[in-house]
């Protein structure tokens, strides 16, 4: 499941490092990941080969649970690399609750490059579900039978891993397929999205209504998994059209035009007491640029000063609990406001150094941003876009 470069960023654990891309284990992919091997365990492999220890269940339904979730990677993989090789940067792809997501550095640019990267996320799922098939044939009788079971399995997840994700609603791989065909029918990427946003809405309403009805039926555990998924879908679909409304409100709009000019600094020699009581209480803002001899060298937030003590307020400065400057925490004035707002999702940060060189020239905050396109909203400004 692609995502956009406006999702909030996910933050947990990360595993390793494949063709430049950061795979991630969200912490809510431990729940899912629980629940599989129990179901597994408990449930499906001693119905289809009774009469075998526990402890076999559960190494086998261990096993399964793993290769299951792999194949959620490969599926996103699958995605990424297709991506890439259309010149679009992959930064991570993270493992959660509902499954998986490739987070894309832009949007596709055409039609076509989002029908490649939507369709290849089926086609490997399918391409997986007839090796595991395939594996099973060949190992069949020479194999204990729960071996055999397992790959079974495996081939029929992913063939209902690839047929879900075909489903016609963003932000599936089928909504995804339906937004290139009608952005390739209408020319208008707007649209498009609008009406894979519209269905995926529905579908995720239908998802819902059926989740319902198996917790008044008695089955609570699959209703409510229905129930979560469906509201979860529900609020991707259209958290997805309203972002390509802003990044397009956005446009020829640079860095320089929105942000705040007067900044606040501070120096790295003062105590966080005096950062406390001279700056956040004073000025209310929530992180200061450190600036040293005229120039930024770092960045204090709130969140700092409170995992520090309060009786180490007074002998702690700032220099010793800054963040230091990076790439993470600037940008040129005259770079694009829709690049500030793709790096502030991406790397986790508040606030931007708007730099010249080594010289700031001013301060960007996601709140200032936030305001700035209510302002933009409440003036008609991204109407008709």
């Amino acid at each position: 499941m692609p995502q956009g470069v406006a999702q909030l960023r996910r933050t947990g654990i990360h595993l390793f490092r494949i063709a430049g891309i950061d795979i991630q284990i969200d912490f809510s992919w431990f729940i899912v990941f629980a629940l599989v091997v129990w179901s597994l365990s408990s449930g499906y492999f001693p119905s289809q080969y009774p009469d075998q220890p526990t402890a076999i269940y559960w190494t086998v339904g261990l096993v399964a649970a793993i290769l299951f979730f792999l194949s959620i990677l490969l599926h996103e993989l699958a995605h990424s690399m297709v991506a890439i090789r259309a010149g679009i940067e992959i930064p991570s792809i993270t493992l959660f609750i509902f499954g998986g997501v490739s987070r894309l550095g832009e949007e596709a640019r055409d039609p076509w490059t989002e029908f490649r990267i939507a369709v290849v996320g089926p086609l490997s799922s399918f391409a997986l579900a007839g090796a595991f098939w395939s594996m099973e044939a060949v190992l069949s009788g020479a194999m204990p039978t729960l071996v055999t079971t397992v790959f079974e399995y495996l081939a029929m997840i992913n063939l209902l891993l690839g047929l879900f994700n075909l489903v016609p609603g963003f932000p599936l791989d089928g909504g995804r397929l339906l937004r290139a065909f009608v952005w390739w029918r209408t020319g208008s990427v707007t649209r498009a999205t609008r009406v894979a946003s519209d269905v995926g809405k529905g579908f995720a309403i239908v998802l819902m209504i059926l989740g319902g009805v198996q917790i008044f039926a008695g089955q609570l555990l699959g209703g409510a998994w229905l129930l979560f998924i469906g509201m979860f879908l529900r609020s991707v679909a259209e958290q997805g059209y309203q972002e390509l409304v802003v990044r397009q409100s956005l446009e020829g709009i640079d860095v320089e035009d929105v942000m705040m000019r007067d900044v606040v600094a501070v120096s790295p020699d003062i105590t966080l007491r005096q950062l406390v009581d001279d700056y956040f209480l004073k000025h209310g803002f929530r992180g200061f640029p450190v600036v040293k001899n005229g120039r930024p060298i770092g960045m204090i937030r709130i969140e700092d000063v409170a995992r520090i003590g309060r009786n180490e307020l007074e002998r702690t400065t700032v220099n010793s609990t800054m963040t230091a400057l990076d790439e993470a925490h600037r940008i040129a004035p005259d770079a694009p406001l829709s690049e500030a707002l793709k790096k502030m999702s991406f790397d986790g940060v508040g606030r931007l150094i708007v730099m010249r060189g080594d010289e700031m020239q001013g301060i960007l905050t996601k709140e200032w941003l936030r305001r700035f396109l209510d302002v933009r909203r409440a003036l008609g400004t991204t109407a008709g876009v």
